[in-house]
């Protein structure tokens, strides 16, 4: 019988989350910027998972289009110190216009364009949980509130910007 193999412990590889792990809390804000590139990784995963989206025959760039500026979009309104009050409380965003715009050509559906939402809120939320430890928590409901709020302005704007159609006008 052969002896077992040792590893020296410098040579161990954890695979258990590539983002490096910092020492003190953070904000709800900055988990995501750090993550970023993992929680679009867990999203584009999630969506080819998903029979309702994985049907369309996108690249891995076509599926995530606009996600990591809508991402952007969320951590910037973090960035904000007040509370959601009212639904004039998010900014116009481009990249949800844009997203929209991209969808309808891609031959997306409305039920579509929601559950995309959807995965992106739970994506994000997944990407807090795997970061409890450092998360702080002092204004965690109230940044889990923003982002909900956010998520939702991004969707409403994405489906508006999908929806339009623009009319010919009639010849005189």
């Amino acid at each position: 019988m052969a002896a077992p193999v040792k590893v020296p412990i410098a040579q161990t590889v954890l695979l258990t989350n590539d983002d490096p792990q910092p020492t003190s809390t953070e904000s709800v804000a900055a988990i995501l910027k750090r993550s970023k590139v993992t929680l679009i990784a867990d999203w584009l995963a999630r969506t080819k998972r998903t029979p309702e989206l994985n049907h369309l025959h996108l690249s891995d760039d076509q599926r995530t289009g606009h996600l990591p500026k809508l991402v952007d979009d969320v951590t910037v309104r973090l960035g904000r110190t007040e509370l959601p009050t009212q639904d004039s409380d998010a900014a116009v965003s481009l990249a949800a216009i844009a997203h929209g715009k991209l969808r309808r050509k891609q031959g997306y559906s409305a039920a579509m364009l929601i559950h995309e939402s959807r995965i992106l809120q739970v994506t994000i939320f997944g990407t807090l949980h795997k970061n409890l430890g450092v998360l702080d928590f002092r204004l965690l409901l109230p940044d889990v509130m923003t982002i909900a709020d956010e998520v939702d302005a991004q969707l409403t704007q994405t489906m508006e910007s999908f929806s339009k159609t623009t009319l010919k006008p009639a010849i005189a």
